[in-house]
């Protein structure tokens, strides 16, 4: 067995460290993350108050038309009840209702375009507490989707711990030494495998008296050209 074997079996496993600690951050940062159920509430808000303004209006339209209804009936009844005699008064009743008449007719086309508008803001009111309703089942989804993962991932780094402790044991401190200043110089890789006389990290040729050297259990062997720990399986 080389020298680097370990060493090489070490970076395996602090690869894959590595990998499922930055897809814990990822997985956390997109919990952190509801702009589409922020969106989804603004909707369903916005939506909300314009129902209530349409309807407030529609409401003050009823009233109002209401109330000029019962103040024609009114004239109408003093016109034509036989109380008021005089001609000035009954041509002022007249107009009165004539007015009314007109006032109301305008109120009542006012009124249909409220109803329509009504009808339309109660339509996007729905669709808006719909898309709400939708977006927030599809997140609570992710969410426990990706709840379930991080258990996964964390099930995966105390494994890992426990099989890099062990690996740790049978390295020599002297070598680990090596391996940790190659691993922070080199992006994370200190070891690079020889596959078919290469070095798998830069891609050099090696000689075929730098892959035996590499096959080595007493020394290690470093790549010439990037300089990384050589393992030749």
């Amino acid at each position: 067995m080389s020298l680097s074997f370990h060493l090489y079996q070490l970076q395996k496993l602090d690869s894959q460290v590595r990998q499922a600690a930055h897809r814990m951050a990822e997985i956390n940062l997109l919990l952190t993350q509801n702009e589409l159920l922020l969106q989804a509430q603004k909707y369903l808000d916005d939506a909300s108050e314009a129902q209530k303004n349409v309807r407030g209006k529609l409401r003050e339209i009823e009233i109002s038309a209401h109330n000029k209804r019962i103040k024609m009936e009114q004239s109408e009844a003093a016109l034509y009840g036989g109380m008021v005699k005089n001609p000035k008064e009954l041509q002022d009743l007249q107009t009165e209702i004539a007015s009314l008449k007109k006032t109301i007719g305008q109120i009542e086309d006012t009124q249909l375009e409220l109803m329509v508008a009504a009808e339309e803001s109660d339509q996007n009111f729905r669709e808006a507490e719909a898309h709400l309703n939708t977006v927030k089942t599809e997140h609570a989804s992710k969410n426990s989707n990706l709840t379930g993962e991080i258990k996964t991932l964390r099930s995966l780094l105390d494994r890992l711990d426990v099989e890099r402790k062990a690996l740790l044991s049978q390295i020599n401190p002297t070598l680990l030494e090596s391996y940790d200043q190659l691993i922070a110089a080199k992006n994370g890789l200190a070891v690079a495998a020889v596959d078919e006389d290469c070095c798998t990290a830069c891609g050099s040729t090696l000689t075929a008296a730098e892959i035996q050297s590499a096959r080595s259990a007493t020394r290690l062997v470093n790549c010439p050209t990037c300089g990384r720990i050589l393992y030749a399986g």
